[in-house]
């Protein structure tokens, strides 16, 4: 949801230009120091200095000023705070008709497994054989095993039938994963929050047996690889960072006090206006309300559904993109499945982004690739890359393809293949990753560094 300018914000900032300006207007002080005496004078009325002609135009370009300002206010503000009021007018949401289980919209690729008492949804492609690696795919949010349809199969069938294996699951409440309504309490309880995605992937690989995997986080997905890292480095052999949404702070910097500090002045909070504030405070409110959160999400959801049935993705550099209509309906068939409003509801509750994390303990090959139309995401990426860089622990790879946006992998489908199969080359050959002429990127460290050691076999679960 884009967010307007604040309703007490502007309406502030109108009142105070009016008297502002009709106090301008009617006087002007204006002193000076006599150079022969040192006495002070006042000189007064500005007025009188001024055309009449000259007075009533700066009153009418003041009056003008102020009804551009009030019409703003109507046309984005006011649907804003109605849109925020009425979640609370509509009363107890009724349920919803529409939703089945999510293993009758399943695939005929698809597989189920439980993990920590969830039942989670992936699919997976080509065997591994002796010495190849296992790719994990982990989607960001909205996303789903959708969002890897033409990477799955490709990747694995890299070097011959005997390829890597790759995987990609379904992180709650996203895709066709089960969607908890109730959890035990305690921080690790809540199924909706990064630390608990990164559990489900660590947890889905040990119930496959695979003890070490490359991981390819797009988006918020990749904020849950470094989760996956903090919680087990070991299991991790690779990262591959796809227009991630990460912080840009390494935990080493927020530790040293002076720092921390200067860095709170670029938060959020410390920049947004007062009017943002209450409006961040107002929306925690009607998220934390059962019937006025879920009528809230359920509605905003609903029109995002009838957007993208039309074809408006809004992730693609190029809005004008043709979007195929099995593209679209992979994309809502996630909606049709029980507890989708819910689950999103406590998701929404649950998210909270990092100030920092642990870069500078990276000693795995790292490949960042984005799209140059990204926007905050796209520079965000680049900061962490030369930070990584910087820190000279890891081979770092930057690749950025121009004219692209959000998703690498549908925008540059042939290019995104491309690179991420010959990292996977490189990290499974113990090399460090080299980019080819036709990459974009800024280099690489030069200095050979070993793959991370894996860590201890798990018991396979059942």
């Amino acid at each position: 949801m884009s967010v307007h300018s604040s309703l007490l914000g502007t309406s502030l900032y109108t009142a105070s230009l009016s008297r502002n300006t009709k106090r301008c207007t009617i006087q002007r002080t204006r002193c000076f120091k006599a150079s022969d005496t040192g006495v002070q004078s006042q000189q007064t009325g500005a007025n009188d200095n001024l055309p009449a002609e000259s007075s009533r135009g700066a009153r009418r370009a003041s009056s003008r000023l102020v009804q551009t300002l009030q019409k703003q206010v109507q046309k984005e503000t006011v649907p804003w705070f109605q849109g925020m009021l009425q979640p609370w007018l509509d009363g107890v949401p009724p349920p919803l008709t529409d939703t089945v289980p999510p293993e009758q919209l399943a695939d005929f690729d698809s597989k189920f497994v439980t993990v920590d008492g969830v039942r989670l949804h992936y699919k997976e492609a080509g065997t591994g054989g002796p010495g190849k690696p296992t790719v994990l795919l982990m989607h960001g949010l909205n996303g789903s095993t959708f969002s890897w349809r033409d990477v799955l199969q490709p990747l694995s069938e890299q070097g011959g039938s005997e390829g890597c294996r790759v995987i990609a699951f379904d992180r709650p409440p996203y895709g066709l994963s089960e969607r908890p309504l109730s959890w035990p309490a305690g921080p690790e309880g809540n199924p909706y929050t990064s630390e608990a995605g990164a559990r489900y992937a660590e947890g889905l690989l040990k119930a496959l047996g695979i003890p070490q995997a490359i991981v390819v986080g797009h988006s918020a997905g990749a904020l849950t690889a470094m989760e996956l890292f903090k919680r087990n480095p070991g299991i991790i052999s690779g990262f591959v960072f796809v227009a991630p949404a990460l912080p840009s702070t390494s935990t080493k910097r927020v530790q040293n006090e002076q720092k921390r500090k200067q860095d709170s002045k670029d938060s959020f909070i410390w920049r947004a206006s007062l009017g943002q504030q209450l409006q961040r405070l107002y929306m925690r409110a009607l998220l934390q309300s059962e019937n006025a959160g879920l009528n809230y999400i359920r509605k905003n959801l609903q029109k995002r559904r009838d957007e993208v049935a039309l074809g408006k993705l809004q992730v693609y550099a190029d809005a004008e993109q043709e979007v195929k209509q099995a593209v679209i309906e992979g994309y809502l068939r996630p909606m049709l499945a029980d507890n989708w409003d819910r689950g999103s509801l406590y998701s929404y509750r649950a998210f909270s982004f990092p100030s920092d994390m642990p870069y500078e303990e990276i000693r795995q090959p790292v490949m960042f690739i984005t799209g140059e139309k990204d926007g905050a995401l796209t520079r965000g990426a680049k900061k962490v890359a030369d930070l990584l860089k910087a820190e000279g622990q890891c081979s770092t790879e930057y690749v950025e393809y121009e004219s692209c946006g959000h998703v690498p992998m549908d925008e540059r489908p042939a290019e995104f293949l491309h690179d991420l199969q010959r990292f996977v080359t490189d990290v499974s050959s113990e090399r460090q990753p080299t980019p080819d002429a036709d990459s974009l990127t800024d280099g690489v460290d030069d200095a050979p560094l070993p793959l991370y050691p894996p860590s201890k076999a798990a018991p396979v679960d059942g």
